[in-house]
């Protein structure tokens, strides 16, 4: 494989083109509508070489592997391990282990592009206003740090599970939105410093 294949390669979701530090928040309808986005997003990405971490749903990782149509460089972890420490939420250990995984994967130049897909159903059953403005703040945090590397982040939420108390801020927290088919590029977007901002205001305001 020579140097402009490595490099140049086509990373798309759904048939729409993405580009390097490109974070999305896809949302779906049921855990079939995702596997149409995701099944092929990840196996696209271990047939091109790229370097493929899915933070999957609870019960997923024994099984999953058997669903991609290729073998490739795949690290697959559930919650427990990914962005959950004894069932609570841990923003410090994912990102620990996300810019680790990135520095090893995408630091040696063994990897033309890194993919990273998230299934969010995990925070359905936790999700309260304390919960609502870590993930908001997590992830606007990744939108940041991904900006700057050769990686693709996608974090998929279940509009099935999650209603607008969540779903209006997280479209504030990403730049590009996938919604009913399409890729939107998002006039609402909200950098991490306008969010903290937003979040302080709010937390300011007399009840």
């Amino acid at each position: 494989m020579d140097e402009k294949d490595r490099t140049d390669h086509e990373v798309a979701l759904g048939g729409a083109a993405l580009a390097p530090g490109d974070h999305l928040c896809v949302f779906h309808r049921g855990r079939a509508e995702r596997d149409r986005l995701l099944v092929p997003f990840l196996t696209e990405g271990m047939r091109a070489g790229d370097a493929v971490f899915y933070l999957a749903a609870e019960g997923e990782r024994k099984h999953f592997r058997e669903r991609l149509a290729h073998d490739g460089d795949l690290l697959l972890t559930e919650p427990e391990n990914g962005h959950l420490r004894d069932g609570e939420f841990a923003p410090d250990a994912l990102f620990a282990m996300l810019d680790g995984w990135a520095q090893r994967k995408l630091g040696t130049g063994d990897h033309p592009v890194g993919r990273i897909a998230g299934d969010m159903s995990w925070a359905a059953p936790r999700l309260g206003s304390a919960l609502i403005n870590a993930l908001l703040a997590e992830e606007a945090a990744v939108t940041a740090w991904g900006e700057g590397l050769p990686l693709v982040v996608l974090c998929f939420y279940d509009l099935d599970l999650f209603g607008g108390d969540l779903i209006v801020p997280l479209i504030k927290a990403h730049p590009k939105v996938w919604t009913a088919g399409m890729l939107v590029e998002n006039p609402y977007y909200l950098s991490s410093a306008e969010i903290g901002h937003h979040a302080d205001s709010e937390r300011s305001m007399p009840s």
